[in-house]
């Protein structure tokens, strides 16, 4: 019995072929997809636990790809890992902002490559037991991917989401830039402070005076400070 299923879209044999060796050892059932078209149309017919998207793939690449599977609704809740050659920040900026969990540069090593997966399966997991959140008139719907501020319906992007999610999770406590890198977005490289503060700065603007509970701990990290925080389970 196979423990979860993965989706792998590479125009690359080779790396398809490594990829399902090494998570099928796992207990992973892996569908492989050649191009985004057939890759797109399994994504929508298998509603897989998780899928794998090359970056760089002819014709319709692998962040255009990230970008219509959030766009779903049927699929937009899929936790997403991009693989790449590149390793410059402007590229996993982009595929971040479009929705990625996760990037993993060509070539991996297995046996971070498998923990980096199950990492996100795991992240995946503790948001479903959390499923709604209400801090200070702020309610987070996880089953919905809603976020509402007094009843007003706010809009935010997936990493957006993810922080305030991780915010509420961890009230009144600070977080370093370390932690919220390996909680949100889930790899292990060197960020600059501005990315991270950029997702942060977007983040408080787009909850308006409510931002201003995030506050900045100099030479720290962040701390949501809130009065009354509560979750519940549906």
């Amino acid at each position: 019995m196979f423990e979860k299923q993965i989706i792998i879209v590479d125009d690359e044999e080779a790396i398809r072929e490594l990829v399902a060796d090494i998570l099928e050892k796992e207990n992973f059932k892996v569908i492989k997809c050649a191009d985004t078209d057939d890759g797109y149309k399994k994504i929508l017919k298998i509603k897989p636990d998780l899928i794998i998207l090359d970056v760089k793939m002819p014709q319709v690449g692998g962040i255009e790809l990230c970008r219509l599977v959030r766009a779903n609704i049927e699929t937009k809740n899929i936790p997403v890992i991009m693989l790449t050659v590149e390793s410059t920040e402007v590229d996993k900026v982009i595929g971040l902002e479009v929705g990625a969990d996760d990037y993993i540069t060509k070539p991996f090593s297995n046996k971070e490559f498998v923990a980096r997966i199950k990492a996100l399966l795991r992240r995946v997991i503790r948001k479903i037991e959390n499923k709604i959140f209400e801090v200070d008139g702020l309610v987070i719907n996880l089953d919905s991917m809603s976020v509402s501020i007094k009843g007003k319906e706010i809009k935010l992007r997936p990493k957006e989401f993810d922080l305030l999610y991780m915010f509420l999770s961890k009230p009144n406590i600070v977080l370093s830039r370390e932690y919220i890198l390996e909680e949100v977005f889930g790899y292990s490289i060197e960020v600059t402070t501005r990315t991270i503060d950029t997702h942060i700065k977007n983040l408080r603007q787009a909850l308006g005076t409510w931002g201003n509970k995030i506050v900045t701990i100099f030479g720290r990290g962040f701390k949501l400070v809130a009065n009354n925080h509560d979750n519940k389970t549906i």
